[in-house]
């Protein structure tokens, strides 16, 4: 290995793993009820040898739901994760290995979740750098360069803001790079007879990265279209086709095995409101009720506010006028880039992601290169809006916006198509003082992405007033409680 390719997977975990959340805050009352969840169904697979979560040291948490099967039964209601639980059956199998050793969620909860962190989210983070300096190749830019861009879309585009907690959206953004990897190794080496292995493998990667995080779908089905154009004769490209195919089944077999039996279908658990559960209950018993669909909206989504919320909200009965809809779907559209939780509020170097994607589009660059770099764009506009106007609040994205993490690193990577012309003083001062902000945003954000409590103002705000003033355990029900009751309760 050489020195340059290691230099940035080296420098984000001398970053990461000093603020790994179980470090810096070592409460467990102060978990995010989504980290909760995720570690419940981890505990529940190992443990219980089920996906139900109500006899875990986490089933207080608010991120669950009732199986379909199980409503209208008097008695044995299990609960479950709201969320995929591709990632927490991936992580089962460290845990196994922990729980066989003497190290469990009940004699040591803080280094359980620091290594299932580190194994799942800050190592695969790390691996990120590796990836994207391979894939600098494409750029023809020398190592340091490449370094330099490996070290600038990890740190500079939030990937590093989440590599500190558990969490899905960090890992399958990892899983995108390495699937996009794979065809980067395609397109430059152009080896039809070679290139079967690397479309398997890119299928894999994109499907565990869609069985991951949802937003991952549009580009599991986007890489389709890459393989498509290449210049190969046309059974070439369908066997190429066929084999990235069969790559993601297995994947998404195993993921349509887990769900299934608890939502009914394909959908993971958050997309069903009408099955969430209340997080009251009695403390003593660790029973919890069956929420009404009004209440289960209340129950997946922060208890904070975002201003941008849908402007056709009204206090009167009358409907909202069309124009009135459309504004306030803008309104949220605009927020995404520019907001409290927006992109460009938080990281406005991904403009020179931008300009790299425009900068291929008008070159001689190989179809599939401009297929690639066009359909991030386009994917990410897509994930973009869906999620816009799916959710009319955006209280519960916590730092930046979560659920856009999956594809910010790999719209910066086409940076590096900006860095190999030559470009005049002032841009290079203006493209470091982009990079210098995203970076401080993001360096901020991983003191703690996911606070208990997500986030009432601006998020690089939010979170440095919680660094310079920070959160304090209040006396309430632990995620830890034992069975016995002997617990307090979250507000």
């Amino acid at each position: 290995m050489r020195p340059w390719a290691l230099s940035a997977p080296i420098l984000v975990l001398l970053i990461s793993l000093p603020l790994l959340r179980p470090l810096r805050v070592p409460d467990p009352r102060m978990v995010s009820d989504g980290e909760q969840a995720r570690l419940a169904t981890i505990q529940a697979i190992v443990e219980s040898h089920s996906l139900a979560i109500e006899g875990t040291s986490f089933r207080d948490t608010r991120r669950k739901i009732v199986s379909p099967a199980d409503i209208g039964q008097p008695v044995a209601i299990h609960h479950y994760s709201d969320q995929s639980p591709m990632l927490s059956a991936l992580l089962s199998g460290p845990y196994w290995i922990m729980h066989r050793v003497g190290l469990t969620f009940d004699n040591d909860p803080n280094w359980t979740i620091f290594w299932l962190t580190l194994l799942g989210v800050t190592l695969p983070v790390a691996g990120s750098a590796g990836l994207v300096y391979r894939m600098g190749r494409l750029f023809e830019l020398k190592r340091p360069l490449r370094a330099g861009l490996a070290a600038a879309v990890v740190l500079g585009s939030g990937l590093i803001s989440y590599s500190t907690v558990l969490n899905a959206h960090a890992p399958a953004a990892a899983l995108l790079l390495a699937a996009a990897a794979c065809l980067f190794h395609v397109i430059v080496h152009n080896e039809p007879r070679k290139a079967a292995g690397y479309f398997a493998l890119a299928g894999v990667c994109a499907a565990l990265a869609a069985t991951i995080d949802l937003p991952a779908v549009v580009f599991l089905l986007m890489f389709v279209a890459v393989i498509a154009a290449f210049r190969w004769p046309i059974a070439t490209r369908a066997a190429g086709m066929g084999l990235y195919v069969m790559g993601a089944l297995a994947p998404l077999i195993l993921y349509a095995a887990l769900v299934i039996p608890i939502t009914g279908d394909l959908r993971p658990g958050f997309l069903h409101r009408e099955l969430a559960v209340k997080a009251e209950g009695n403390a003593e018993t660790g029973q919890s009720s069956r929420a009404t669909p009004a209440s289960s909206s209340l129950a997946l989504s922060s208890s904070v506010s975002s201003p941008t919320a849908s402007l056709a909200d009204s206090d009167d009965d009358t409907p909202p006028s069309a124009w009135r809809t459309a504004l306030a779907r803008a309104v949220r559209i605009f927020g995404s880039f520019f907001g409290e939780h927006g992109i460009f509020s938080h990281f406005p170097v991904l403009v020179l992601g931008i300009l790299g994607v425009s900068m291929i589009m008008h070159r001689h660059w190989p179809a599939t290169t401009k297929m690639l770099a066009g359909g991030t764009l386009a994917g990410a506009l897509a994930v973009i809006i869906i999620y816009s106007l799916a959710r009319p609040s955006v209280g519960d994205s916590m730092f930046a916006t979560r659920w856009f993490v999956v594809f910010l690193p790999l719209t910066l990577f086409w940076a590096g198509a900006w860095l190999r012309r030559p470009h005049r003083q002032s841009s290079w001062i203006m493209a470091g003082v982009l990079l210098a902000f995203s970076v401080a945003a993001s360096l901020i954000g991983a003191t703690n992405p996911l606070p208990r409590g997500g986030f009432d103002r601006y998020t690089v705000a939010g979170a440095l007033h919680n660094l310079v003033h920070p959160q304090l355990a209040v006396p309430t029900p632990s995620p830890l409680a034992d069975n016995g009751g002997n617990s307090t309760q979250e507000p």
